[in-house]
């Protein structure tokens, strides 16, 4: 079952990260006292996450989301560096051979992951960079960037959850099942991440992710 997959990458990622060492987070908070912040929202398929994002981002014209790269073929809709970066197999392996790669993942044989320099060149700048990726990819961006905010969005109830992924027009009907699934092993892993937010309404939702944000900046000025 793939949930002890997810289970585990949870469990397994904590454990890493606090064998890490109080040294090694201490450097690198230091080293990026400065930057604009890492910010991953995550949630089943259906949830809402993309609408949440673009809504935040029309508001906040500082922050900025992190295009993925994906071996998946683009769908008709899809624009090439906007909704993401569409690569080879083959330049996609290239890419985590070389170590270029925050996090990536595969789903159904296709590759998703996120480029480091991108996210750290845009941090540079003061930027505040949000990612929307997966459980799996949340906990590897953790182990690497213990600075980074981690953001889970959920439904208001399991039904209200089936009826958005059997409406979605971007999800094919033979996927529906193995997303219901996969949503409820995402789910089990909620509980690592910084803040839960139920997705009720957009405006509701976009003004609580506001305020995280916002008030982790102050968190952030504070300890300089």
């Amino acid at each position: 079952m793939m949930s002890l997959e997810y289970i585990h990458a949870c469990r397994n990622a904590t454990a890493y990260n606090f064998e890490r060492g109080y040294t090694m987070q201490k450097e690198y908070l230091n080293k990026i006292a400065e930057y604009g912040q890492l910010i991953v929202v995550s949630g089943p398929s259906g949830v809402g996450k993309k609408t949440i994002i673009r809504e935040y981002l029309k508001e906040h014209p500082n922050a900025v989301r992190c295009t993925s790269v994906t071996t998946r073929p683009q769908r008709p809709n899809e624009e090439d560096g906007v909704d993401y970066y569409f690569v080879s197999h083959e330049e996609f392996d290239q890419l985590i051979r070389s170590n270029q790669m925050l996090e990536w993942g595969y789903y159904r044989r296709n590759g998703y992951g996120t480029i480091r320099n991108a996210v750290e060149q845009l941090r540079e700048k003061g930027h505040n960079v949000i990612l929307d990726i997966d459980v799996v990819g949340a906990m590897k961006v953790r182990t690497v960037c213990p600075d980074a905010t981690l953001v889970f969005l959920i439904p208001p109830s399991w039904e209200d959850l089936e009826v958005r992924i059997h409406k979605s027009n971007f999800i094919p009907k033979e996927e529906i099942a193995d997303r219901l699934e996969i949503a409820k092993e995402e789910i089990l892993c909620a509980e690592q991440y910084d803040y839960v937010l139920i997705n009720d309404t957009v405006e509701n939702t976009v003004r609580r992710l506001g305020q995280i944000i916002h008030g982790n900046r102050y968190s952030r000025n504070s300890m300089k």
